[in-house]
């Protein structure tokens, strides 16, 4: 028979106990402990419980460290892909054109942007990462039309805008904004 020395073992003896069976088999032992049937099945009972427990104690300890490496992956995906959307905000808040109205005559970056910088930026991308800014930013499309338009899938197109955004951000990490592109704007914030 097991001996309980401290209050985890009696959580567990008393978990093994609210079984009806077991707490019934249990009582007739203590009552005729020369019973060696009933010993040996209380012993049989407890040895399984014992081992039914373990087991879903171990289930249990990979769920939870199954959870939370999932959820520290998760938090790298989600910092991995914070810097496009901090870029895309800045792209967005970069363009001088406020409503989607003022941005259908828009056709070229030159005269959406007033950062110098980032009209260079945008300048040394490839036309394909070029083309895909200009049709998601300029023209206001949603990355399934932009796809339909170049004929590829929408996942090539929002790999392409992500790869545009992260040498836009390396190019214009850590400096300043300089002067405005347009004459208009720099006389207007000379004034």
């Amino acid at each position: 028979m097991i001996e309980l020395t401290d209050a985890a073992n009696k959580k567990f003896l008393d978990a093994f106990l609210t079984q009806a069976d077991n707490q019934e088999l249990y009582q007739r032992v203590l009552f005729s402990p020369d019973d060696m049937k009933g010993i040996e099945e209380l012993n049989r009972r407890f040895k399984e419980f014992y081992a039914e427990a373990r087991l879903i104690k171990y289930i249990s300890s990979i769920i939870h460290y199954t959870s939370i490496e999932l959820s520290l992956r998760n938090r790298k995906i989600d910092k991995a892909c914070q810097p496009t959307d901090e870029i895309e905000r800045l792209v967005d808040g970069l363009t001088c054109i406020s409503n989607e109205g003022d941005r259908e005559g828009v056709q070229e970056w030159k005269d959406a942007l007033s950062d110098k910088r980032v009209l260079e930026a945008i300048q040394r991308l490839t036309e394909k990462e070029q083309t895909t800014l200009t049709l998601l930013y300029l023209r206001n499309l949603k990355e399934r039309e932009v796809a339909r338009l170049l004929g590829v899938t929408q996942q090539a197109v929002s790999k392409v805008k992500k790869r545009a955004l992260l040498k836009l951000k390396k190019q214009l990490e850590g400096g300043e904004m300089h002067e405005p592109v347009n004459a208009s704007k720099a006389s207007a914030e000379q004034r």
